[in-house]
């Protein structure tokens, strides 16, 4: 039985990364493929501005990926692509249903109310996901999960995710693999993913502000009560953090980049950090760090929410919360407590070493769960690789002459013709009459026939005995000439000339 193979992509501000992750049978996945190239400029605010610089660099990835032996020589025909972004944001709306009757709450009255959740929202909005907050079914309010109870008037409470259409439509135009390939698409919302993983049950339940703290952007979004309340992106993100380290000390970004990562800290350590070039450092790093703090606290009041009302506190996610003493900042500034998310252990790195951290976001596209009618992500390999490595493989000796200048039928064909051509001439004449002819015409016509019986093939001059050939047509020459001179001789002289005459 062939494997099924999990294939997601990420095309962010800073890098495009993909992986491959086998399906294990205790329901999680085990990365066994991962690679990725930098970005530089040509995604901005998680969205794509140059369309073939990305479809370049997701080619690159693709084809490290289907290279990579843990994979090959399958290939990807499937696609979970991380959908997020700057203008990817969450907006309240309700929809009610009234039933002729009481009947049963089914799914397919809840995909009603969820389509009419989303009439009279803004036309230049793309829909992303509708998420149910609350519900009310018969003036009684429940919990969110409906199914299954029995009701007449039903009222929702509805959580729409929305996004820029752009988003969508430039992911859209970067071509996957090579030309002409078909893979399938299918988008996964990003933050939804990274909070699915990311936040225990008992944090979306109490209260809680997931910070996906990234290149370009950062992404809050608060959950309660089970349910996703808002979701608000900013454009701003650790690479703010970057050009003012390059711009105040005059370095270039990929400097920058270097000392945010080995040297740089949120808050300055008055210990550590006491030559001057380090406060310098600090001093770039904490005031910007300390502006993207400021607004996420603002965008948690304006979602009407005290930052005490979120008792699980703020879980922070995204490559720019592992710089030095960050969750310390947060802390400093929302009175909150904070904590760095890892992955949890339903998706492992298995051989590519991958960080729990930093890799978060890449293992929350291979645990969105998908229905399993989708099969695998990749193109099928004969179960014998897989299961039984000594099975027999038949080789279609049609494709040999590609490969190689030896060709099994033409030898045989070969062996064949030189059977035939090599018979033993010796038992061949012991067969025939007296060669002893009087008769030159005899004598050819039967060494004409001597040559068919030999060669049944077609006559070539290499299979005739040349010494043989050479006394035949000697002695039937010079034979004729006696008899002739012998007859001339008598005419003229009167009586019979010599028998022999002397060559």
């Amino acid at each position: 039985m062939n494997a099924r193979f999990i294939a997601v992509l990420e095309i962010g501000s800073s890098k495009v990364k993909g992986a491959v992750a086998r399906t294990d049978s205790d329901g999680g996945a085990t990365f066994v493929a991962m690679h990725e190239v930098k970005t530089i400029n040509c995604v901005r605010h998680g969205r794509v501005q140059n369309v073939q610089e990305v479809a370049a660099r997701v080619e690159e990835v693709l084809r490290r990926l289907e290279n990579d032996p843990a994979v090959a020589p399958r290939k990807i025909k499937r696609l979970r692509i991380a959908f997020g972004g700057r203008s990817l944001t969450s907006v309240h709306s309700e929809a009610d249903a009234k039933l002729p009757a009481e009947v049963e709450i089914t799914d397919e009255i809840i995909e009603r109310l969820k389509r009419d959740a989303v009439f009279g929202l803004p036309a230049d909005r793309h829909c992303v996901d509708v998420l149910p907050r609350s519900f009310n079914v018969d003036g009684a309010e429940v919990a969110s999960n409906v199914v299954g109870m029995f009701g007449r008037n039903i009222h929702a409470a509805m959580t729409v995710i929305l996004a820029a259409p752009d988003n969508r439509t430039a992911l859209e135009r970067v071509r996957l693999g090579a030309e002409g390939s078909q893979i399938e698409r299918v988008y996964i919302p990003r933050q939804l993913a990274i909070a699915r993983m990311a936040l225990t049950p008992s944090e979306q339940q109490l209260g809680c502000a997931l910070v996906d703290f990234g290149a370009e952007t950062t992404t809050l979004s608060i959950h309660r009560d089970g349910v996703l309340h808002t979701l608000v992106t900013l454009p701003m993100g650790g690479r703010n953090i970057t050009r003012d380290l390059a711009a105040g000390l005059s370095i270039t970004e990929e400097q920058a980049e270097y000392i945010k990562t080995a040297q740089a800290a949120a808050i300055p350590d008055p210990q550590a950090d006491t030559a001057g070039e380090a406060k310098e450092i600090n001093s770039y790093s904490q005031a910007r760090a300390g502006e993207i703090i400021a607004n996420i606290v603002h965008r948690i009041e304006q979602a009407g929410f005290k930052t005490s009302e979120l008792t699980a506190g703020i879980v922070l996610t995204g490559r720019a919360s592992r710089m030095r003493r960050m969750p310390e900042l947060f802390e400093t500034q929302t009175k909150m407590k904070v904590r760095i998310a890892p992955a949890d252990n339903s998706v492992r790195p298995g051989n590519t070493e991958a960080d729990p951290v930093d890799s978060l976001d890449i293992m929350a596209l291979a645990a969105w769960p998908l229905p399993q009618a989708q099969g695998s992500d990749l193109t099928e390999i004969p179960a014998r690789d897989e299961e039984d490595p000594h099975a027999t493989i038949t080789v279609d000796t049609r494709e040999i002459d590609e490969y190689s200048g030896y060709d099994p039928r033409r030898a045989a064909a070969a062996a064949r013709a030189r059977r035939e051509r090599d018979i033993d001439e010796d038992n061949v004449l012991a067969d025939d009459p007296d060669d002893d002819f009087d008769d030159d015409n005899d004598r050819s016509r039967t060494r004409d026939k001597k040559r068919k019986q030999r060669r049944p093939a077609e006559e070539t001059t290499d299979d005739i005995d040349e010494d043989e050939s050479y006394e035949e047509e000697h002695a039937s020459r010079f034979g004729g000439m006696r008899r002739f001179i012998s007859r001339i001789g008598r005419g003229f002289i009167g009586t019979t000339g010599p028998e022999d005459i002397d060559e």
